[in-house]
């Protein structure tokens, strides 16, 4: 029983340390997945389609010896991008309870509370597998929302697109032969 505390409480530094590299190396980013996450059902249904699609389309890739080197990449960064997904749910838990900042360390301040209490919340007999699954999925889903947000164009806000009314008397393709 003592082991298994152990391990937890490795799995924890294991999970702050990975978010504070990356909240470092990435803090734009990482601030656009926390405010993704915010956004519970998109977050939550996009993380459904990234959580089982990902791997089906790269097995799918590895068919052919071109795509085994972009399946297997995928794979890894998809393994990389569920254990990221705990640390975003878990800044956003620690949001909740202390408050939002758009500052690096007061943010990394609260991914360590919000870990904490996720990781505790993992420990529930019973219910903490179905938990991390839920946090997994949710994350997911942020983290890919704010990649699809960061490769779309900007668009101008309030401009309607530009089109000529067409006048009520015109016909559609020239005049109609009688």
């Amino acid at each position: 029983m003592g082991s298994y505390f152990v391990w937890q409480v490795i799995w924890l530094a294991a999970y702050v340390l990975f978010g504070l590299v990356l909240f470092q190396l990435m803090p734009q980013f990482s601030r656009e997945a926390v405010d993704s996450v915010e956004h519970y059902g998109a977050s939550f249904g996009l993380g459904v389609l990234v959580f089982f699609g990902v791997p089906i389309a790269a097995l799918i890739a590895c068919v052919t010896v071109v795509g085994l080197f972009v399946g297997i990449g995928t794979l890894f960064l998809w393994y990389g991008g569920l254990y990221y997904a705990q640390t975003i749910v878990g800044t956003l838990v620690g949001q909740w309870l202390l408050g939002r900042t758009r500052e690096t360390w007061p943010l990394i301040g609260r991914m360590v509370v919000g870990i904490v209490i996720v990781r505790l919340a993992t420990m529930i007999p019973h219910a903490g597998g179905w938990i991390k699954f839920g946090v997994t999925v949710w994350g997911a889903g942020a983290i890919s929302l704010a990649l699809y947000r960061r490769f779309q164009p900007p668009m101008a806000t309030g401009m309607a697109p530009a089109m000529t009314p067409i006048p009520p008397t015109a016909t559609m393709g020239g005049a109609v032969p009688a």
